[in-house]
């Protein structure tokens, strides 16, 4: 009998976990500012995690994991083979009271652990800066490939929108000073699945 491997992503959509931090030197008051939505185009299948561990649906076939995530990655995720596109649309809002507002985004993606820290990198972080009027919405293409990388446990990976001030500043004891806001996006690959 011959095994196929199949390596897959499956990324947690909007409705999944989010986070806004507001911790001493960030900007919490321009997190009420800006809106920051993640969507997930294209999946290839569906992953459910619970109590009772992970399901990769695709293809008409479901296949088991027993790994289990903390109650709130508890959800069904978009999934993603390895060595395909993730397609990510990231859309940034400037709800006002400020006429224009300067911001720069950065996406990154690792893999995420089961106590809900993060695993290796999968992608390289991705920048953009930004302009925006009130009322104005951009839409910025986070899609990207990402290939199978040692260390890339089986299960969910996240994907991370950073929102910072262009002016990245500096001081002791806070790492990231121009840190306004952070958004959440999960998704998962098993290693590889025979079939």
């Amino acid at each position: 009998m011959r095994h196929k491997f199949i390596y897959f992503l499956c990324f947690v959509s909007v409705f999944g976990p989010s986070v806004l931090l507001s911790k001493k030197g960030e900007h919490i008051g321009e997190q009420k500012m800006i809106d920051v939505n993640i969507e997930f185009l294209n999946p290839a299948g569906t992953t459910v995690t619970n109590s009772e561990g992970v399901y990769y649906n695709f293809w008409g076939y479901t296949f088991y994991e027993n790994k289990v995530y903390p109650q709130e990655y508890w959800n069904t995720y978009p999934l993603y083979f390895f060595g395909e596109q993730v397609g990510v649309k990231v859309t940034v809002t400037n709800k006002g009271p400020r006429a224009k507002t300067k911001v720069r985004i950065v996406t990154e993606a690792y893999v995420l652990r089961t106590d809900g820290s993060n695993g290796v990198t999968l992608t390289l972080p991705k920048i953009i800066d930004v302009e925006l009027n009130r009322d104005e919405t951009k839409v910025i293409d986070a899609s990207f490939i990402c290939e199978y990388t040692e260390g890339a446990d089986s299960g969910l990976d996240r994907f991370i929108v950073k929102v910072k001030h262009i002016n990245e500043g500096g001081g002791p004891g806070n790492p990231e000073p121009a840190l306004i806001m952070v958004k959440e996006g999960v998704f998962c690959p098993p290693k590889y699945l025979k079939k």
